[in-house]
C-alpha cells in the first residue's frame, strides 16, 4: 500500500467518524439527552447536548 492509498483511507475514516459524531450528539440534542464532557482539570460532568451542539457546529437543534 502506496502513502497516497494510506492518506486517502485516513481521510475516510476521519470523515466516517466526525460524521458519526454530529449524527449522534445531533440526535442526543434533539431527544434533549447530556453527554458526558470534561472540565478543564479533566473531571468529567453531565452538559447538556443541545448546548454542546450548538456550540461546536454553530446550528440549532432540529426538531422532530
Amino acid at each position: 500500500m502506496s502513502n497516497k492509498e494510506r492518506d486517502k483511507i485516513t481521510e475516510k475514516l476521519i470523515k466516517g467518524l466526525e460524521l458519526a459524531e454530529y449524527r449522534t450528539l445531533r440526535r442526543k440534542a434533539m431527544l434533549n439527552e447530556n453527554v458526558v464532557h470534561s472540565d478543564a482539570e479533566g473531571k468529567p460532568m453531565l452538559v447538556p447536548a443541545r448546548e454542546v451542539f450548538t456550540k461546536l457546529y454553530n446550528e440549532p437543534v432540529p426538531t422532530f
